[in-house]
C-alpha cells in the first residue's frame, strides 16, 4: 500500500503570562502550520508542553485543533508517556472523543528507569490498540529507555488494521533500514526528528517529524515537496536550510518543552505564548545570540525579528 510522504510538525501550546491556555494564539499558529500543509500532532508531551495540561485543558487544546485543522490538515493527538495502560486509554478515548484524525500510543515508562519486559510491553499496545478502531500510531524512541522489536510491530499490524504508523528516534540506521524495509508497505514510517529524513525517504519511509516546523512550518515541507517534485536542486537547499536550524534548534533544548523557541518565536513576532513551570525561557542574553544565528539562515515566511525591550 503507497502511502504518501509528510512532515509532521509537533505543535507548541501557547500560555498567557498568568498560565492559562492562549487561545486566540493558539488558533493563530495552527493557521499558520495549515497554511504550509503540514501534518500537525497537538497536545504531545515536549514540544506541546501536555504534561502540564489538566484533562480539561487537554479536551479544549483538541477541540480547537479540530475546529482549526480538520479537513485542513490531518491533525492527531500525540499525548504523553504513561505510567499505566489506563493513562493511555483513557487519552485515546478523549482523543476519539475529539473527532482528530489519529492519535499516538507513547511509550510506557513505568518509573525509575524501570524498562517494560517484552511480555509487558505486547500486553500494554495490545490494550491500546484495542481501545479504538481510530488510526494509531507508535513511539519508538530512545528518549524512553527502549525501542519496539521490530517482530513485534509486525505480529501488532496482523492482529489491529488500525496500526497506521511508526516513528523511530533512534541512531541505529541499520535497525531503521530494516524497520522501514519490513513495514514499509503496511503502515507509515516516519523519523522522529530531521537528521534523517532524507534517509528515511530514500529507504522507501514516509518523512519525519519534529517541532522545528513552528518556527517556520513551510520551512519543513520544502523538504517534502522537493522530494515529490524529484527536484534535488531544491531539496539539498531546502535540506540545507532546515539543518542549519536544527543546529539553532538544539542549541536551545530542542522539544525540551519550548525553552527558547517560544522566546524566539514571540521575538519575530510569531504566536509563541509563554512557558508553563517548572519550565523557564532561556535568558537574554541566550536570545539575542540565536536570533543573531537565525538571521544568518534564508529561512521562508519569517519576518524580521521585532525591536525586543531592553530589561532593567
Amino acid at each position: 500500500m503507497k502511502k504518501t510522504c509528510s512532515v509532521k510538525v509537533i505543535s507548541i501550546t501557547p500560555f498567557t503570562k498568568t498560565g492559562d491556555l492562549d487561545e486566540q494564539a493558539y488558533r493563530l499558529h495552527l493557521r499558520r502550520l495549515a497554511d504550509a500543509g503540514v501534518t500537525v500532532w497537538v497536545a504531545g508531551s515536549g514540544t506541546s508542553e501536555g504534561y502540564t495540561l489538566s484533562a480539561e485543558e487537554r479536551d479544549r487544546v483538541l477541540a480547537i485543533s479540530v475546529e482549526e485543522l480538520k479537513g485542513k490538515v490531518p491533525v492527531h493527538a500525540m499525548g504523553c508517556e504513561p505510567r499505566l495502560t489506563s493513562e493511555m486509554v483513557d487519552f485515546l478515548a478523549a482523543a476519539e472523543r475529539s473527532g482528530v484524525d489519529a492519535a499516538q500510543i507513547f511509550s510506557l515508562q513505568i518509573g525509575h528507569t524501570t524498562k517494560v519486559t517484552p511480555r509487558e510491553m505486547r500486553l500494554y499496545y495490545e490494550t491500546a490498540l484495542s481501545a479504538t478502531d481510530m488510526p494509531l500510531y507508535l513511539s519508538s524512541h530512545s528518549a524512553s529507555g527502549y525501542f519496539i522489536p521490530i517482530d513485534m510491530i509486525e505480529a501488532l499490524a496482523d492482529k489491529y488494521p488500525n496500526l497506521a504508523g511508526v516513528a523511530y528516534g533512534g541512531s541505529d540506521i541499520q535497525h531503521f533500514a530494516e524497520l522501514i524495509g519490513r513495514l514499509k508497505d503496511r503502515m507509515e514510517v516516519h523519523c522522529a526528528g530531521p537528521a534523517n529524513a532524507l534517509t528515511c525517504l530514500g529507504l522507501g519511509g514516509h518523512g519525519f517529524m519534529g517541532g522545528e516546523g513552528n518556527f517556520s512550518p513551510r520551512m519543513v515541507q520544502n523538504v517534502i515537496d522537493a522530494w515529490h517534485a524529484e527536484d534535488r536542486g531544491a531539496l539539498r537547499d531546502a535540506f540545507a536550510t532546515l539543518m542549519a536550524f536544527a543546529s539553532v534548534y538544539a542549541r536551545i533544548g530542542g522539544g525540551s518543552a519550548a525553552r527558547g523557541l517560544k522566546p524566539l518565536m514571540n521575538a519575530y513576532g510569531l504566536p509563541g505564548g509563554e512557558l508553563r513551570l517548572p519550565r523557564l525561557p532561556i535568558e537574554e542574553t541566550e536570545l539575542q545570540q540565536l536570533i543573531a544565528l537565525v538571521r544568518r539562515i534564508p529561512i521562508p515566511g519569517v519576518p524580521e525579528p521585532q525591536e525586543l525591550a531592553k530589561t532593567a
